[in-house]
């Protein structure tokens, strides 16, 4: 399906195919949020009203650094992981073996 809208098919960045075709970097994570509601449907749209060169060079910084945030973020407000393994057959090229920080067991 990713090849048919022209998205990676690895796991580089993140990819949304929707209605209205393929998304990625940016603008699949704010139109992720119109599936959680109020108010973060609103906030995504507002969001994709920032010029794209703008928000994926904003993504990028994220992504570089994600791990060091989210270690930051658990260790500040006491979160856990998140375990993804209940939604793996949804995920989109996984290559073994998998880092346990991605939250999913080792298949092998």
């Amino acid at each position: 399906m990713c090849e048919k809208y022209g998205m990676p098919t690895d796991v580089s960045t993140a990819v949304l195919i929707d209605q209205e075709g393929g998304h990625q970097k940016s603008a699949s994570i704010l139109r992720m949020l119109a599936f959680l509601g109020f108010p973060y449907a609103v906030l995504g749209f507002l969001a994709l009203l920032v010029p794209a060169w703008i928000r994926d060079y904003c993504y990028g910084i994220f992504a570089k650094n994600r791990g060091a945030i989210w270690r930051t973020v658990k260790q500040m407000t006491g979160m856990g992981d998140t375990h993804l393994e209940k939604y793996r057959d949804r995920m989109v090229g996984l290559k073994e073996p998998l880092d346990p920080g991605w939250g999913l067991k080792d298949s092998k």
